[in-house]
């Protein structure tokens, strides 16, 4: 049942002068794991820093948890400001945190514990200046910001909240987020843990379960997971949503807000990348495949890597001469807009490209679920073996490989036993369309997982 929500906004009389009323239906929304960490710091005075790219869910949290305060924390109405910075022309009221307070402090109590919510907070001048000095004059408000431009956020106002905040990565709806809200699948809290009851347990409900996890691993694999896509039942209508994210936000809103002047060189870029997902950047080569220079080539990827489309994955180097130490390998953090810049939606088993895909959506799932102790790598060496994944917390690597077909030969690649040999760890991973065991070398144990299983835990299956 929907429920109103109300706040305090901005409207043709002035900042705060109208309360706004949004009809609000927490039943439809996708519940986000981020949103839970963000909502117990509630009366914590730290700045709540939500960053991600547009159309991702930022603000929908920042509504579930103007939701939330209204109807588990007696918190009132006039307790609560919101505002869009997209919506306002005039940015001059954001200037000074002194005036601004002086004009926040016309509309509450100041005994009463104030919430404030600012959306797409690297439109301002200086937000860390601003954020900083709110922060900094009045202990009763707790500040929500949110962010669409890393870029702009570690050069505008990371300097001035250290020590001042609390970031959250809000990125596309994962795999585990998605199928906890459809209810699907139950009581498998106590096995999210790789171990061999753990797999046995898998197994045993591949048959109940598989077919539909295999199903919803290609949807996410074609058409990735931005909210706006799997609220739509139909595929024409998650492509039309696809396009309109495309073309608002990559094509329209990182090339006006970044000031990309070469805007075809930008294109033929993104299109470039998306070809070859998984693979080395090689930037000279890139530069003399459309027509550019690498320096260009070289801000025009930085820009992508900030604004969240793409991420470029560092090498493991343990100091050996024969490791590739300064290449980094691309991955889109959206397997829908990768498909959609290269025009390209066939069913997943009809493509050249099927290990790409599953490669690149298995790398979504790290960066979703992944926690700040926990990093993730590739490895390759000058002569040629490689390693697609390695996962490293505390001291602890793990290796992760992927396979698009079946493995129940248990046959592993020269590379897989070259990176054991070099760095005997204590498991490793390897993941694949249908099987399930595990194979002890030396003292490694090397887990084998079909991948539809694997997504559904994240990176909470591996320590």
């Amino acid at each position: 049942m929907s429920k109103m929500i109300y706040y305090r906004t901005q409207n043709i009389d002035g900042l705060w002068a109208k309360v706004e009323e949004r009809e609000f239906d927490i039943k439809k929304f996708i519940h986000r794991s981020k949103f839970d960490l963000i909502k117990n710091r509630f009366y914590e005075k730290n700045i709540e820093l939500i960053i991600g790219p547009r159309q991702s869910g930022k603000t929908t949290i920042m509504f579930m948890l103007i939701f939330n305060l209204l109807q588990h924390h007696n918190i009132k109405s006039d307790q609560i400001f919101y505002i869009s910075l997209d919506s306002i022309f005039d940015l001059s009221e954001f200037e000074n945190p002194m005036f601004f307070l002086r004009k926040l402090k016309d509309f509450y109590s100041k005994e009463k514990r104030i919430f404030l919510f600012i959306d797409e907070i690297q439109r301002l001048k200086n937000p860390g200046k601003f954020l900083k000095g709110i922060y900094d004059l009045d202990k009763n408000i707790k500040i929500f910001v949110t962010g669409s431009s890393s870029l702009e956020i570690k050069a505008k106002i990371k300097e001035f909240l250290t020590g001042r905040k609390k970031e959250s990565l809000i990125l596309p709806i994962s795999f585990k987020e998605y199928l906890d809200d459809e209810k699907a699948i139950k009581n498998l809290k106590q096995f999210e843990n790789l171990s061999i009851k753990s797999l046995q347990y898998w197994l045993e409900n591949e048959n109940l379960y598989g077919k539909y996890l295999s199903n919803r691993m290609n949807e996410f694999a074609i058409l990735g997971s931005y909210p706006a896509i799997l609220n739509q039942n139909k595929n024409e209508k998650k492509k039309e949503e696809l396009w309109e994210i495309y073309n608002s936000y990559i094509k329209k809103d990182i090339v006006d807000f970044m000031n990309i002047a070469k805007v075809n060189i930008y294109n033929n870029l993104v299109k470039t990348l998306s070809s070859q997902i998984g693979n080395l950047i090689n930037k000279s080569e890139i530069s003399s495949l459309i027509g550019s220079n690498m320096l260009t080539i070289s801000k025009y990827i930085n820009i992508l890597q900030e604004t969240y489309v793409i991420y470029q994955l560092p090498p493991y180097v343990s100091n050996r001469r024969n490791e590739i130490k300064s290449t980094h390998k691309c991955y889109f953090l959206d397997n829908g807009i990768r498909n959609l810049s290269i025009n390209q939606f066939s069913k997943i088993n009809d493509r050249a490209d099927k290990g790409a895909l599953l490669e690149n959506i298995v790398f979504n799932e790290f960066m979703k679920n992944k926690t700040l102790d926990e990093e993730i790598y590739f490895w390759r060496t000058k002569a040629g073996a490689e390693m697609d994944f390695v996962l490293q917390k505390d001291n602890e690597i793990i290796p992760v490989e992927l396979k698009a077909g079946t493995a129940k030969n248990k046959t592993l690649s020269k590379s897989f036993y070259a990176f054991l040999n070099h760095f005997k760890p204590r498991k490793a991973i390897f993941l694949n369309r249908d099987y399930f065991g595990i194979k002890v070398i030396d003292k490694t144990n090397v887990f084998f997982i079909p991948i539809h299983w694997f997504l559904l835990f994240g990176t909470k299956i591996v320590y």
